[in-house]
């Protein structure tokens, strides 16, 4: 990629590539500095990913830990149930889950506009590890982070 078309794709508003490092842009240098990276990978939410708002707000950035890709069992609070990132059929889901026999439940935050749970065949899902929020970006106006504006199909999810 030469100059010229990198130039081109950084003017063009509707670029991926422009979206991410516009929100890359309000992450704190110095918090940047505190992550450990032999840890894992980093992981940017969807912009128009809503599964696990207000929790984990579009945008947010997230730490994988590869190492935890069993769901874990057991009852948390709100804040203390882990978080996955789940591969299924090609999309990359940021949730809770819960696996019951041969079924992987996708589970949404309760406040999100989200449908509650997906429920998806075990083994055709991988669960790609354990999430840790690293930044959440603030909610504004005009900011993916947001409250989402609620489907007109959807009831008593707020």
């Amino acid at each position: 990629m030469d100059k010229r078309e990198l130039t081109s794709i950084l003017q063009d508003p509707s670029s991926a590539m422009r979206r991410i490092l516009s929100a890359w842009s309000e992450v704190p240098i110095l918090l940047m500095l505190d992550v450990d990276w032999d840890r894992g990978p980093l992981v940017l939410v969807g912009f128009s990913d809503q599964m696990m708002w207000p929790l984990i707000p579009p945008g947010s950035l997230l730490q994988l830990n590869p190492k935890v890709k069993t769901v874990a069992t057991g009852s948390w609070s709100e804040f203390e149930r882990p978080i996955y990132l789940v591969e299924y059929k090609g999309k990359f889901h940021c949730c809770h889950a819960e696996r019951r026999g041969d079924t992987l439940r996708l589970i949404s935050h309760r406040k999100s506009p989200a449908p509650p749970s997906i429920p998806v065949p075990f083994k055709e899902a991988k669960v790609r590890g354990q999430l840790t929020p690293i930044f959440k970006p603030l909610a504004t106006r005009d900011s993916p982070s947001r409250r989402p504006q609620r489907p007109q199909n959807v009831r008593g999810r707020y």
